[in-house]
């Protein structure tokens, strides 16, 4: 068989996200190719992959940026957030404000707003996309929930699609294509983002929100929204990037480690202004711990001098030595929470952007996690949630329940055979 992936080139946490499905697919012994805007590709080949090059001359994350005119500094923290709240209606039309109100055209310019980046992606994309697709021919497309570009390969060479998400799957709700859903032609096409439709439609293909088959998921089942249509539940294994192993990864530390890290993403989209790691520092210099800063090299800058129980361990992969860890302090990027999962460890998130609020809230939902406002939380505050984590049961016994669910999913190889039943 031959297999499309098709990530989203935002940042590299989303081709990392789709690293141990394709290497699956791989191991038993189909072929794969992964198709991202040009700015990928350094990621893709690193990862021991072929890459393809669609789409040139876009940046998805400079996109983003001007879309939001600029960095946005901190995004509204989701601290009441209610995963039925955010659950997908039936279809396009339940529970959604009609076509042609206020509420409608206000939501719908949000949406469109938001949108606009991803569906630039798709139109940059898609003719190049569709070029190779012809010429490949696979047999199975598997592509991030953001990639737009993918339901319409699928709808024009009829090949089997499968979504993949990495984290609460948010983007069903606020976004319909590549949903799954059930729909077609005008019923869903004011529930489209602008400018997607009209691509669509220049291609030929139909309108509909249910061309993925089948959704591949590592977010944990007991946290996850519900509903998901054909759901096969994935364990997650991490894949944070490659580098040497630390001697110290192996080491059993005297006092309790607390890894402390910051997402790629969050560093481009929130900006300097929302930079709180030296505040995280600071609250942790005087507790009895040893912290460890698993940042780049960029954000190493930002931090000044470090307290005598902190080190750095820059660019390190975070599964290489989270085994030795006792709590960790992130952002809510899914590949530091998941990671951090997988290995039992309560965790202290300070969300800041993009997906990072919705995350945080639903994993607290879990018990195994505290979640600090960005905007209010000193270090008084951030010392005494992670002295909290250290001294109460009820967290560790939570990770543990959730690690103990991740690795009760079928691995990536089963997945694998799952999919090829498709084909």
């Amino acid at each position: 068989m031959r297999i499309l992936f098709l990530p989203v080139a935002a940042t590299t946490t989303p081709l990392f996200h789709m690293v141990p499905l394709a290497w699956a697919f791989r191991a038993a012994g189909h072929e794969v190719r992964v198709a991202a805007l040009p700015d990928l590709t350094p990621a893709v080949t690193g990862v021991g992959l072929p890459a393809v090059e669609v789409g040139h001359g876009y940046a998805l994350m400079d996109g983003v940026i001007r879309s939001r005119g600029g960095h946005r500094v901190i995004e509204a923290p989701a601290k009441d957030w209610d995963r039925t709240r955010l659950a997908a209606p039936d279809g396009p039309h339940e529970g959604a404000a009609a076509p042609g109100d206020p509420e409608a055209a206000r939501l719908a310019a949000l949406r469109d707003a938001s949108m606009a980046p991803l569906v630039e992606a798709a139109v940059r994309m898609a003719p190049d996309l569709l070029r190779f697709a012809e010429r490949w021919r696979p047999d199975l497309v598997v592509a991030d929930t953001m990639v737009f570009a993918a339901p319409l390969v699928a709808a024009a060479l009829g090949i089997p699609l499968v979504r993949q998400t990495w984290g609460p799957d948010v983007m069903r709700v606020i976004s319909q294509p590549l949903q799954g859903l059930p729909g077609a032609g005008d019923e869903v096409r004011p529930y489209w983002p602008t400018g997607l439709p009209e691509l669509f439609d220049r291609y030929g293909a139909e309108i509909r929100n249910d061309y993925p088959v089948r959704t591949v998921d590592p977010w944990p089942t007991s946290l996850q929204l519900p509903g998901i249509p054909g759901r096969l539940p994935m364990r997650f294994v991490p894949y944070n990037g490659a580098a040497a192993a630390p001697d110290w990864a192996l080491d059993r530390p005297e006092r309790p480690r607390i890894c402390v890290t910051w997402g790629t993403s969050t560093s481009a989209l929130a900006g300097d202004e929302a930079f709180v790691l030296p505040q995280v520092v600071a609250g942790l210099a005087d507790l009895d711990v040893e912290v460890t800063l698993a940042i780049s090299a960029g954000d190493r800058a930002k931090i000044g001098p470090l307290p005598a129980n902190a080190r750095i361990a820059e660019n390190v992969p975070l599964h290489l030595f989270l085994p030795s860890c006792a709590a960790i302090v992130n952002q809510g990027g899914t590949s530091s929470l998941l990671t951090a999962a997988l290995h039992g460890l309560p965790q202290v998130m300070m969300p800041q952007t993009a997906d990072n609020p919705f995350n945080a809230a639903n994993f607290a939902a879990g018990g195994a996690s505290i979640t600090l406002d960005p905007t209010e939380a000193g270090p008084a505050e951030i010392g005494a949630a992670v002295g909290r984590l250290l001294a109460e049961d009820s967290f560790r016994a939570s990770a543990r329940k959730v690690r103990e669910e991740i690795m009760s999913a079928p691995t990536p190889a089963g997945i694998v055979r799952s999919l090829e039943a498709l084909v």
